[in-house]
């Protein structure tokens, strides 16, 4: 074992981290209460030093991207499979010391990028960029050296899609309806209309193939019913009404009008069907709880 002496005790200020270096391996120093831990002094995410960072709560947070270790273990608690190295230190005679030899070891299994000389030195960002970042190290190439390296015009690649990219034909699925009519252009008109009773007498033409529908009178008041038939008839589109909720005013707003019988047991008394175009029957349609459709109240 090497003893080696980090920092004096006294000169660590409670939950203030503090750089030391042994060998080649950045460290920080972190004392809370009584205790004082060692650990390994670059962040796991980008490589930040630690040193910068500051002691929230029970953990050690990185001042960069705010990555989370815990003071007393080093295991982060946002994820627990990631932990900051920690080494084994001790206070002697006023000092907080480590094992170089522990440290050294460690450093032979994690050797350690930094060139404490060059650009940046401390600060450099040794990692490659993540996937949100796939330039970061061109940019620190640019920094660094300029186009010196690259000619004036910089970095310089053929256009194209890495192979890996592009779509294989186990990507592309053909259904047989996709060919039953051959694909029209961009500039050629496509028609919305809808005809509805093709063989009646008085078939339905709708221009666009949607409908507005509403609630039963209990919900709506019947301006806002009337409101609704009208927007309808000037959309070129088709309107669903209740039975009993159909009003005379509502009919002469919209020829698209449809009459919905919901289901077995219901009456039509007082309701006439002339006038209605279409009429939707919908006999696998449940109990009403509340038959808000015949009470014709003002709202």
């Amino acid at each position: 074992m090497q003893k080696i002496s980090v920092a004096r005790l006294d000169d660590l200020k409670d939950r203030k981290p503090a750089y030391a270096l042994v060998g080649e391996v950045d460290l920080v120093v972190v004392r809370f209460d009584e205790e004082v831990s060692v650990f390994y002094g670059r962040c796991l995410h980008r490589g930040a030093l630690m040193a910068d960072g500051f002691v929230s709560g029970k953990n050690l947070m990185c001042g960069v991207h705010y990555w989370d270790y815990r003071l007393d273990s080093g295991v982060s608690e946002y994820a627990n499979d990631e932990a900051l190295p920690k080494f084994t230190a001790w206070i002697e005679e006023g000092e907080v010391r480590v094992d170089a030899d522990e440290i050294a070891a460690w450093a032979l299994k994690n050797p350690q990028p930094f060139n404490r000389e060059a650009y940046l030195g401390l600060y450099q960002d040794a990692g490659h960029g993540t996937e949100e970042e796939p330039h970061n190290a061109l940019i620190r190439q640019y920094a660094k050296d300029g186009l010196k390296r690259t000619g004036h015009h910089g970095k310089v690649e053929a256009m194209g899609v890495p192979a890996a990219d592009l779509p294989k034909w186990d990507d592309i699925q053909i259904l047989t309806a996709q060919l039953h009519k051959v694909p029209m252009l961009d500039e050629e008109p496509v028609g919305t209309d809808v005809v509805i009773g093709r063989n009646a007498r008085k078939p339905l033409r709708l221009e666009i193939p949607l409908f507005v529908s509403d609630m039963s009178f209990g919900a709506l008041s019947e301006p806002a019913k009337v409101a609704l038939a009208r927007g309808a008839e000037l959309a070129g589109r088709g309107s669903v009404r209740a039975r009993a909720v159909c009003w005379p005013r509502s009919r002469r707003r919209t020829a698209g009008i449809f009459m919905s019988w919901p289901r077995r047991g219901s009456v039509l008394t007082g309701i006439k069907l002339r006038g209605f175009r279409p009429f939707i029957s919908r006999a696998a349609r449940g109990p009403k709880p509340a038959r808000a459709g015949i009470c014709r109240a003002r709202k």
